[in-house]
């Protein structure tokens, strides 16, 4: 399937109590990407450093970005623009989505019914880690519907979608940043692009307007976590993120979410007859330390980072 890279600009301005933000994206289709090429998105040039299938590693505004083109939605922090006047900044969201009329929406809706009901079910069940290629999946379908509108599934629905999963604790921030920081990055997308048509009465009564106050926060704080140095600033709003309990910063990275599935899997089928009582997680932490191990990846667990916590 064909692929169009989206990039898109969130222009916020502020004068006194008055606020106004502006999203416009531009877009450029995969044949026109090539490496080493140099292009210009909104007065800022992007270079390809490289691309194949799978992603594409970029440098846009003097930083080096690496995107997944099936399911990563990507975000800057937010950028100052200097004016004596009026408070202005902007920031940038990228993504690779599908042409439109390229889906059977029907289908499609009816896959995301069934897998929003299947991760809210493993979230219940406490596993979590089961939903990781399904949230995959699921933004995968959901970011293909940009950047043309559609009416079976317009955005006010997605980001109501999106709503649910996050509220319901689907995807764990901490084990999945980079998935995390895509459904919240497309969430905001999608409630800059709806209308007050998108809302039918359903959508009036069950979606909650100001979610993206949340949203907006997350947003903030994955924008530095995800760049790959979680040091300073970074690593302040990682443990704030990470809330009462400390957890290993090596979660955050890109190599922790590339083998955290098949670690959870793995450990999970090891300890399968396991008793689920008291001290079992002191053996799930230990399976799951050895299994990161074998991969090359030294993890610290939650009894480790807060060592005057005790855990049963």
């Amino acid at each position: 399937m064909e692929q169009y890279f989206s990039i898109a600009r969130v222009f916020e301005s502020r004068d006194m109590s008055v606020g106004n933000r502006d999203t416009t994206c531009n877009y450029l289709h995969e044949n026109e990407i090539h490496e080493g090429d140099e292009h210009v998105f909104f007065d800022h040039k992007l270079k390809v450093v490289s691309i194949d299938e799978k992603e594409m590693v970029f440098v846009f505004r003097g930083k080096t970005y690496k995107i997944n083109r099936e399911w990563q939605v990507m975000g800057t922090p937010w950028y100052g623009i200097s004016n004596m006047y009026v408070s202005m900044s902007e920031r940038y969201v990228f993504f690779f989505s599908a042409p439109s009329g390229e889906w059977e929406w029907d289908d499609e809706y009816a896959e995301m019914e069934d897998m929003i009901d299947e991760m809210c079910d493993n979230a219940d069940n406490g596993d979590v880690w089961k939903n990781i290629p399904l949230a995959k999946r699921m933004m995968h379908i959901l970011k293909d519907l940009s950047p043309m509108r559609d009416e079976g599934i317009n955005p006010a629905l997605r980001a109501y979608a999106i709503e649910v999963l996050l509220k319901r604790d689907t995807i764990s921030v901490t084990d999945m940043p980079r998935i995390y920081q895509s459904f919240c990055e497309y969430y905001r997308l999608c409630r800059h692009w709806e209308m007050k048509s998108d809302y039918n009465p359903e959508l009036e009564r069950d979606m909650d307007k100001y979610y993206f106050r949340t949203v907006d926060e997350y947003i903030y704080k994955l924008a530095w976590i995800v760049d790959g140095k979680l040091s300073g600033h970074a690593l302040d709003e990682w443990n704030y993120l990470s809330g009462y309990l400390k957890v290993d910063p090596i979660q955050a990275s890109e190599e922790w979410e590339k083998v955290i599935y098949d670690v959870e899997k793995e450990v999970d089928e090891q300890l399968k007859d396991a008793p689920r009582g008291m001290g079992f997680c002191h053996a799930y932490w230990s399976a799951k330390r050895a299994a990161l191990a074998r991969r090359g990846i030294e993890w610290k667990s939650p009894s480790a980072m807060n060592p005057k916590v005790m855990f049963d």
